[in-house]
């Protein structure tokens, strides 16, 4: 059992349930404060689980929850004015209807003992980009794969503190091609999972160029050949495989043949590329209609592609801020914001933590190490010890405090190592059984920012939850290989004392160690698992990858030589995961 935070009275209770993918809520207090959020996929340790979020709702206290809020709307309503200033590519043939929430959706909603109100998706994709970012006044640029109910699947919206959100421009799923479902569509040409390993094919990329020929392709595919390309990903979207039944294989066929001309790495840098045009294309327009704002929001699964941030801020922005929950389980936060946003009292202060998660007290973590035998020792100064150790080359998981709400570990479930030798990349990843191309990010102190990073500045904010790429100083690259990209970029996450005690305590003792300003940062969790969430979730990853050390909270450290029989043991009792919320 975990430990939820204090929730005040009159907090609204953000959802987002599609039954497709990343179930999630988020509680916000009436002055805006996020005070729990978490995704179902943790607890139930099924990647990406859609299913009602039973699990999450357990403890919540309802007699302090004024509302739930929604974040897609009630029934789907065909849009009157569908026609985009920005898009520059309308389908061939308008869709006769969109996609719609079944059955289930609504009988779950019907359990819930609140007062609900529904949210526009691409609304709470911009709120919880906006009320996050401290800006007074900003653009903010939505961009998914749609949602049921929901008639868009992006939009560019103009937002302040005092007058909120507005549309300047939405983005009809019924009326326009989508470039992420492009994207999808080539990670699984290429050999991946669609939705769900796109991050391989923005890492891949840099090995290789765009040419003409392949650029050709692409662009007749997106203007030509969309719904084609949309009819067989619906199948692969649901059960996340290109493993088309024999009556699509022969209509895949003739793409799988066009394709086969090209190197992976090639059609990859083609992909990321037309993605990045696309992005700063529709930039280019709205600033020639007069919508410019020196401070750009960011949300969506689009959003999830750092390199596109980096090229976003680049394209003359002074700040950028991409939602740290930027696919849609970051979408129950911003609904929450989006409803508390229309009442009094309401004041968001800018983000600087994601440490939104569960948090497990000290005799759970003891009591679990003394029930399964585990060997450990205890340290009065753990930050220090940490850092010797991994300055001593060891890679050390931590599992401390509250976990993170996003798809990104930020210190309280990572995996830290030295990034000085490149060699780390294949030496964890074979560990964690992952295979990469992009190399593990770097966490950084915020005052050591600029020894690293180049114009870190305008996106100082963003990386705080390493959501955007940066180019690194000749510093870095020499300094820290194991997490500089073949560009010369890197995806950093820049931690504050205040923020992460502990992690910005083992930093300066390793700065002190080894005059070196980073480490490597990963997420704690095997390959095609979500990030470990409770303290047996992290017995059983770290026994299983066979890291050196791990570290509690409140100075438990594990080491793995000292407790082989017992690794064994877990190796040994894993079982398949059934996906059952037990």
């Amino acid at each position: 059992m975990f430990i939820l935070p204090n929730i005040p009275s009159g907090s609204i209770l953000g959802l987002n349930y599609s039954g497709m993918h990343e179930s999630a809520i988020a509680i916000v207090a009436p002055d805006g404060t996020p005070v729990f959020a978490a995704a179902l996929e943790r607890f139930t340790r099924v990647k990406q689980d859609g299913r009602p979020p039973f699990v999450l709702m357990e403890q919540l206290p309802w007699n302090k929850i004024s509302k739930v809020a929604i974040s897609t709307e009630k029934n789907f309503v065909r849009p009157e004015f569908s026609e985009s200033k920005l898009l520059p590519t309308r389908l061939q043939q308008v869709r006769a209807d969109g996609l719609r929430h079944g059955k289930t959706f609504y009988d779950f909603l019907d359990q819930l003992p609140c007062e609900k109100e529904f949210v526009c998706h691409q609304f709470a994709h911009a709120a919880s980009a906006f009320w996050g970012s401290g800006f007074d006044q900003a653009l903010c640029l939505t961009y998914d794969s749609g949602m049921c109910n929901s008639p868009w699947f992006g939009g560019l919206y103009t937002a302040d503190r005092t007058n909120g959100i507005h549309p300047l421009d939405q983005f009809s799923a019924l009326h326009y091609a989508k470039v992420t479902s492009l994207y999808a569509f080539v990670t699984a040409l290429i050999g991946f999972t669609p939705n769900k390993h796109e991050g391989k094919i923005c890492g891949l990329a840099a090995y290789g160029q765009p040419t003409e020929t392949s650029r050709s392709l692409l662009r007749k595919w997106f203007e030509e050949d969309f719904q084609a390309i949309e009819s067989l990903m619906e199948r692969a979207f649901v059960h996340e495989t290109i493993q088309l039944p024999l009556t699509q294989k022969a209509k895949i066929k003739p793409f799988r043949d066009a394709v086969n001309v090209f190197s992976k790495q090639e059609l990859a840098a083609t992909v990321q590329e037309f993605a990045e045009q696309h992005v700063l294309e529709l930039l280019s327009k709205a600033q020639s209609l007069g919508w410019m704002s020196d401070n750009i929001c960011l949300a969506g699964s689009l959003f999830a592609n750092v390199k596109i941030n980096q090229r976003v801020v680049d394209a003359g922005f002074k700040l950028l801020f991409v939602a740290p929950p930027m696919t849609d389980d970051g979408s129950a936060l911003g609904a929450a914001w989006h409803v508390l946003s229309r009442q009094s009292g309401f004041l968001p202060q800018p983000l600087h933590s994601m440490y939104l998660g569960p948090a497990y007290a000290r005799e759970t973590v003891q009591q679990l190490l003394e029930t399964e035998l585990v060997r450990f020792s205890m340290h009065t100064l753990p930050a220090r010890k940490v850092a010797e150790l991994l300055a001593a080359g060891a890679v050390v998981a931590v599992f401390q405090g509250a976990m993170e709400f996003g798809p990104r570990a930020l210190g309280n479930r990572s995996i830290l190592a030295q990034a000085t030798d490149i060699s780390i990349n294949c030496s964890l990843n074979s560990r964690l059984n992952r295979t990469e191309f992009m190399p593990f990010a770097p966490i950084s102190r915020i005052e050591d920012a600029e020894e690293y990073y180049l114009d870190i500045a305008s996106v100082s904010h963003a990386a705080e939850f390493m959501t955007v790429t940066v180019n690194c100083t000749g510093r870095m690259k020499a300094a820290c290989p194991a997490v500089v990209h073949i560009d010369g970029t890197a995806r950093p996450q820049l931690i504050g004392e205040q923020n992460n005690p502990f992690v910005h305590s083992v930093l300066s003792h390793y700065k002190l160690l080894t005059g070196t300003l980073a480490l490597v940062n990963t997420s704690f969790n095997i390959h095609e698992e979500p990030i470990v969430c409770s303290p047996q979730d992290a017995l059983q990853g770290f026994f299983e990858s066979g890291l050196d050390y791990l570290y509690f909270g409140d100075g438990y450290l594990v080491s793995f030589a000292e407790n082989k029989e017992v690794a064994l043991k877990y190796r040994q009792n894993k079982l398949p995961t059934s996906g059952a919320l037990t």
